[in-house]
């Protein structure tokens, strides 16, 4: 089997929310004490300038529905093609009904869905569940969505999680091309639950549900252990694309394009460097979303195709890090969706 992506889609909602305005808000940043604004801490450190937030009673749900059209547009896919949905999120509408379930009843279809909830390595993670249930069922298309509203879980009044996250969606269409020569050639997840803690949102669970206590505390917002996720979400990406491209038979120098999880400009740097990658052949989207968590790879790849930077034949690494803690990558040959190369036909023509 040879599972291609035929076409992506993306979503980021209207509302914009620059570093000033994070300023603004929080209660926590200090510019006299800092000497410098808060927008120079954060371009210096992080590397985005602003970040989209949902607003107008919408939730993922939403954002993964417009993402999920789109790629089906690009990819020339009607929705009753669909077999299968996975949708990664952690930011779900409700705890019930699923966001999976209120993206198929807006969409339509009979597909089977599935939801994952493993945060920022979730493109990866759910491109993993949908390539093995396609082949155990023998589904011939999948879409793969993930979808994030981290505005939900970082508190208004600290700046560092503000700055750091965004809201956004993405949307992949796979198909069994066999024989093709595109599509995934390597692709591995893993988790080390040892450090489980260094990422935390304890408030709202069953453990510890909303109380006064909890509200008072603010633990229903994330928490983490920023030193210790520096280090390891370096470490983690630089070995999982080793990883991957061992599998596949590759070299780094076989890379056109390096789609690594938008944690930070910081860190990104770092990975580039030790993978010895080329600052030209990096793809990010950082600076005007934030890290969207899971959503945020899907959403760089998305703005990468549809800005003409993606060839057919590309090779695209993508490696991520998140919660849990988690990592993986995958290596994927591009194949140019029908829908951009019939534009690029009319636009010649």
């Amino acid at each position: 089997m040879s599972f291609v992506i035929l076409g992506t889609g993306s979503d980021l909602p209207p509302k914009i929310v620059t570093n000033e305005d994070v300023e603004r808000a929080s209660t926590d940043y200090d510019p006299v004490r800092a000497g410098q604004s808060l927008h120079e801490w954060v371009m210096r450190r992080a590397g985005v300038a602003s970040r989209h937030r949902l607003e107008g009673g919408e939730g993922t749900s939403d954002m993964a529905v417009r993402a999920a059209r789109r790629a089906l547009d690009n990819a020339g896919v009607t929705v009753e093609e669909i077999d299968l949905v996975v949708l990664g999120t952690f930011t779900s509408d409700s705890r019930q009904p699923s966001t999976v379930s209120l993206v198929q009843q807006a969409l339509g279809g009979s597909a089977k869905c599935l939801q994952l909830e493993t945060a920022c390595t979730g493109f990866v993670d759910s491109l993993l569940v949908a390539t093995s249930v396609m082949s155990a069922a023998e589904y011939r298309t999948a879409l793969v969505i993930t979808t994030e509203a981290m505005s939900a879980v970082v508190d208004p009044e600290r700046f560092m999680y503000q700055s750091l996250f965004g809201d956004g969606a993405a949307a992949v269409i796979l198909r069994d091309l066999p024989g093709s020569g595109y599509g995934i050639e390597a692709l591995r997840t893993h988790t080390d639950a040892t450090h489980c803690d260094w990422t935390w949102v304890p408030g709202g669970g069953t453990k510890h549900p909303i109380t006064a206590q909890v509200l008072a505390e603010r633990s229903q917002y994330v928490s983490l252990d920023a030193k210790a996720i520096y280090r390891f979400a370096v470490d983690k990406m630089v070995e999982a694309s080793h990883e991957v491209l061992g599998i596949a038979g590759l070299t780094i120098d076989d890379v056109d394009w390096l789609i690594p999880h938008q944690t930070g400009a910081n860190i990104i740097a770092e990975v580039v460097e030790e993978l010895k990658v080329p600052p030209e052949r990096v793809i990010t989207c950082l600076d005007h979303t934030g890290n969207v968590s899971g959503a945020s790879v899907a959403i760089a790849l998305d703005e990468a195709r549809a800005g003409g930077l993606l060839n057919d034949g590309d090779r695209v690494l993508i490696p991520v890090v998140g919660g849990g803690m988690a990592w993986g990558a995958v290596s994927l040959v591009w194949r140019r969706p029908v829908a951009d190369a019939l534009a690029q036909e009319r636009a010649a023509s």
